[in-house]
């Protein structure tokens, strides 16, 4: 048996505000940072995560992290493992953490870091990839992660079994098709609301050279720039290649129609 001795959290920030790197519509002096959670054990070893936040909300993420820590330091590792619905529900349920709203918010993050860190130990002691021990659990045992509490009136516990079950079916060739072929992913890194046009315009030009096969823009500051952005990286990727954007919340509903309607000559891809 082993127990918990240790939940480490250590605050990560970089000064990204300055060259506004990561800057979009809601978020205009984004410092990134995080809050990198280290969960030990006498056995030693660890598990690992970490909470996205920006600058002084590092601050606040942190603690909140931390005060989580008697729900495991000492308790038997495996047990706590073997049960991964059990302490997620245990984390949700503590009364007086739950006054601050484990559905929302720090304490969501908090305990979703800690959770995180969890799954990460016991990929590690499984000696395989997190996405594969998730991939490999049944139905039952992915439904057992799950609180349906407030979702029973429209998906009972029988019904969801249903779902996952029809699910589970090829699930070894999706598999197969993952180890070969791995997951397609898609860059921001030309689209952050700070950059010039000349750096828009060169480094959408390096995300196709580094393979990638769709760019997203942040937009929601400004129509008049958020056209001639979008013009510029049309001009660049040519037609058909997928240019997603997304205001982060930024826009209400009628405004989010005449932006979209703005922006439909470029022909994005998506728009969140």
């Amino acid at each position: 048996m082993s127990v918990f001795t240790a939940l480490d959290v250590q605050d990560v920030r970089f000064p990204t505000s300055r060259s506004l790197d990561g800057s979009d519509a809601m978020n205009p002096d984004p410092d990134y940072s995080a809050a990198y959670l280290t969960l030990r054990t006498d056995a030693p070893d660890e598990g690992t995560a970490l909470v996205f936040t920006i600058g002084r909300g590092n601050d606040v993420q942190s603690a909140a992290i931390s005060v989580l820590a008697p729900h495991l330091v000492g308790r038997d590792v495996e047990a706590v493992l073997a049960d991964l619905g059990g302490i997620y529900r245990e984390l949700t349920h503590d009364s007086q953490l739950r006054w601050l709203g484990p559905e929302k918010g720090v304490m969501t993050m908090a305990i979703g870091a800690v959770v995180n860190a969890l799954w990460d130990l016991r990929a590690r002691r499984e000696g395989r990839p997190l996405w594969l021990t998730l991939a490999s659990l049944g139905p039952e045992e992915l439904l057992d992660l799950v609180d349906l509490r407030y979702l029973e009136d429209a998906l009972t516990r029988e019904e969801a079994l249903e779902i996952l079950r029809r699910g589970a079916e090829g699930k070894q060739q999706r598999i197969a098709a993952l180890r070969e072929k791995g997951v397609p992913a898609y860059t921001t890194t030309p689209g952050w609301l700070g950059y010039s046009d000349e750096k828009l315009t060169r480094l959408l030009r390096e995300a196709r050279e580094d393979g990638f096969e769709m760019v997203k823009l942040k937009v929601g500051a400004d129509a008049a720039d958020d056209e001639r952005r979008m013009r510029i990286a049309r001009e660049v990727m040519g037609p058909g290649y997928p240019i997603a954007v997304d205001a982060n919340q930024r826009w209400g509903t009628a405004e989010a129609i005449d932006a979209v309607q703005q922006l439909a000559p470029y022909d994005p891809y998506w728009i969140e």
